[in-house]
C-alpha cells in the first residue's frame, strides 16, 4: 500500500507567521480550533513502515516527527535507530533543506539531490555536521527525466524539470545546465501515480501532460491573488514576480487546470496572508467548488 502524508502544509515562516499580525494570523492565534495552525510544507512517501522517505527537509521537522508516529525510532531496533531511511530534495530552498541539520546526530541518511543542488549544500560548512562520521551520510545524484527507486522500495520517482533559479544565498554558484536548481516530482507505486509540484511558476504544457496523467496532484497554493502580498506588505512583488501562480483569476491555477476532470487536486505551500487558510472565507468556498482540496497537517493519501 502506498502512504502519502502532509506533514506541513504552510509556507515559509508558517502559520501563523511569527513576526505577523494579519487578520488571518490573528485569528489563528485567536481561534485555532476554526483557523488551524500549520507547520512548514513537509511531505512523507512510504509503502513500508520501515523505510520512509521525506520529500525535502522543513525548517519544522523535528515537531513533524515526534507529531506522526510512524517516523518515531522504535526501542526493538536499538537506542538509536530512525525509519527514515532517505530525503529527496527538490530544491536549495532554506525552507526545504533546513531541517537537514536537525538530523545531524550521527545517523546515516541518503539524500536524493541533483549535483547543483549538492554543491549548494556542500558549499555551507553547516551541512558538514552531516559527515562527523564515516558513513554518515550518503548521496544519490537524480536528474530530470532520469527514473529511479527510492531505496528498497517499490516506489518510483521521476523528477521532472520547473522554472526556477537557485536561492540568493546560493546565487554564486554556477548551474551545470536547466532542470538542476527546481525539480518536481512524479511518485509511482501499485499503480498510483502522484505530482508533487509545491513550486509552479506556469503551467506549461509538459506540467500539463504529467498532471493529465496522475491520479493526484499536489499543487503551489502559497498565494490566492497576484496581489496579495502588498495588502500586508507595501511595495513588495506580485506572486507571480516571486515564482508562484496565484490560486485565482483567469490566468489562476484553479482557471488553468479546470479542464482535467477526474483526478485529485491539493493545494500546498501556503502563505499566512492566504484567505484560504480561514475555511468561512469566500475563497475557501471558490476552492472547494471547483473540486480542490486545501491540504492541512495530517492529511494523508493511501492506496
Amino acid at each position: 500500500m502506498l502512504h502519502f502524508r502532509l506533514l506541513g502544509t504552510a509556507a515559509g515562516g508558517g502559520f501563523p507567521q511569527w513576526n505577523c499580525a494579519c487578520a488571518i494570523c490573528a485569528s489563528s492565534r485567536a481561534e485555532p480550533e476554526t483557523v488551524s495552525p500549520r507547520l512548514q510544507l513537509q511531505a512523507a512517501v512510504w509503502n513500508s513502515p520501515d523505510a520512509i522517505f521525506l520529500l525535502n527537509a522543513s525548517p519544522d521537522l523535528r515537531f513533524q516527527i515526534e507529531a506522526n508516529a510512524e517516523l518515531h525510532p522504535r526501542s526493538n531496533r536499538g537506542s538509536r535507530n530512525t525509519p527514515i531511511q532517505g530525503i529527496v530534495l527538490t530544491t536549495a530552498d532554506l525552507d526545504q533543506i533546513l531541517g537537514l541539520l536537525l538530523l545531524r546526530e550521527f545517523q546515516p541518511l541518503t539524500l536524493y539531490a541533483t549535483a547543483l543542488v549538492r554543491r549548494v549544500l556542500e558549499a555551507n560548512s553547516f551541512f558538514r555536521m552531516l559527515e562527523r562520521v564515516p558513513n554518515q551520510l550518503s548521496w544519490v545524484e537524480i536528474q530530470a527525466g532520469v527514473p529511479f527507486v527510492l531505496g528498497m522500495s517499490d516506489i518510483v520517482c521521476t523528477p521532472f524539470e520547473m522554472a526556477g533559479e537557485l536561492p540568493l544565498y546560493a546565487r554564486e554558484i554556477s548551474s551545470s545546465g536547466p532542470g538542476q536548481a527546481s525539480l518536481g516530482l512524479l511518485l509511482e507505486s501499485h499503480g498510483m501515480r502522484i505530482a508533487y509540484t509545491p513550486a509552479v511558476p506556469a503551467i506549461t504544457d509538459s506540467l500539463r501532460t504529467i498532471y493529465a496523467n496522475c491520479d493526484t496532484i499536489f499543487v503551489d497554493g502559497t498565494f490566492w491573488s497576484d496581489q496579495e502580498l502588498s495588502k500586508t506588505h507595501a511595495g513588495t512583488p506580485t506572486a507571480q514576480a516571486i515564482g508562484h501562480l496565484p490560486m485565482s483569476g483567469k490566468d489562476g491555477t484553479i482557471a488553468l487546470l479546470s479542464d482535467l476532470p477526474g483526478l485529485q487536486k491539493v493545494f500546498v505551500h501556503l502563505n499566512n496572508t492566504n484567505p484560504v487558510l480561514d475555511p468561512r472565507s469566500g475563497a475557501y468556498s471558490a476552492v472547494a467548488e471547483a473540486g480542490w482540496t486545501i491540504g492541512h497537517d495530517g492529511w494523508e493519501l493511501r492506496r
